[in-house]
């Protein structure tokens, strides 16, 4: 929802009337989680996608109705039969839409609460007679919390009511150690992939907004030193590419300390092997070095730092994916299987 927060401020402004249609659950292969939205405006405008084009036309016919009046509803798309044209997902998956009136003037908190980096949800009535009913939650507490704290959107239970909870939080942290080539290229791909990316290095000569353009915040300073006072939680990824032991055995000691989802650390497997044996000499047990990516970042055969960014920012999305699923799978609730 973040995405179309703009236009919906936009249209706010405007004195426009919108309908949200939301990606609920999905079930099999689906082009969006939940959460991904679609807005229609009163004049006809359109902002977002559900499907990335598999059932829009259908939605958006769906929410004309509701904005000529019509009541709020929840949609089943499935797969597809022989019919080339028939409406449904033709990659296998289901998905459940709610498609409702949107409150615009809950728009100026949302969009505060993003600017200034705080946590905020917004949940949906997705059934029952109060369906599509928005409630702005800023200190949510029990399963809203949860959601926040794992950063997903999704069905959840709220007092014996099944809700929608579209999460809205503040950019994760990524903290790349080492101002070498590839955490330039790196920088970029966190910034892509959403991340508040901070570049450290304790040699001041290497870290400049020069070299470091799309990095967030530079940083001169001793890795383990940095990262003794930084903010670490559950969504940090951390990545170490100093490959050079005074460096990454002091960093990694104390990320190993933290709940980051992600360690990763740059090397050869010879100089994994020998930072093993130090950190082990250490103390770190077989537990603690499972938790470490070396060497970082997925074997797809990169070589140029750009290469190589891409397959440490592919890594880092399939192990936060893998926390996210188990996360959401404690707290969210179901309504395909009903």
């Amino acid at each position: 929802m973040k995405d179309i927060l703009p236009t919906l401020a936009r249209w706010q402004a405007a004195g426009r009337r919108a309908v949200l249609a939301t990606v609920v659950e999905r079930r099999g292969s689906a082009p969006r989680d939940p959460g991904a939205s679609l807005a229609l405006n009163d004049l006809g405008e359109i902002a977002g996608s559900v499907t990335g084009g598999c059932v829009e036309p259908a939605v958006i016919r769906e929410a004309q109705e509701i904005l000529d009046g019509g009541p709020p509803r929840l949609k089943e798309y499935g797969i597809a039969d022989d019919a080339a044209f028939e409406v449904g997902l033709s990659c296998g998956g289901t998905v459940a839409i709610l498609i409702a009136p949107f409150d615009l003037s809950l728009v100026p908190p949302l969009s505060a609460a993003v600017e200034a980096d705080r946590a905020v949800a917004l949940t949906v009535a997705a059934r029952g007679t109060a369906i599509g009913a928005q409630q702005l939650r800023e200190h949510p507490t029990g399963a809203v919390a949860r959601l926040l704290e794992a950063r997903e959107s999704a069905l959840a239970d709220l007092d014996g009511e099944t809700v929608f909870v579209h999460a809205l939080t503040p950019r994760p942290a990524m903290y790349v150690f080492g101002a070498i080539d590839h955490a330039a290229a790196l920088a970029s791909v966190g910034k892509l992939l959403g991340y508040r990316v901070t570049v450290c290095d304790a040699r001041a000569a290497f870290v400049t907004r020069e070299r470091f353009p799309e990095a967030d915040e530079l940083v001169v300073e001793w890795p383990d030193r940095f990262l003794g006072r930084a903010p670490v939680d559950a969504s940090t990824v951390i990545c170490v590419l100093t490959h050079d032991e005074k460096f990454d055995v002091p960093a990694l000691l104390a990320a190993l300390e933290t709940p980051a989802v992600y360690i990763g650390a740059m090397g050869s497997k010879v100089t994994t092997a020998d930072r093993e044996e130090r950190l082990r000499a250490a103390g770190v047990d077989d537990a603690g070095l499972g938790r470490i990516h070396a060497p970082i970042g997925l074997a797809i055969g990169g070589r140029t730092p750009e290469e190589v960014a891409v397959a440490i920012g592919a890594e880092i999305v399939e192990a936060t994916a893998l926390a996210r699923r188990r996360a959401a799978g404690e707290t969210s609730v179901s309504l395909l299987a009903t």
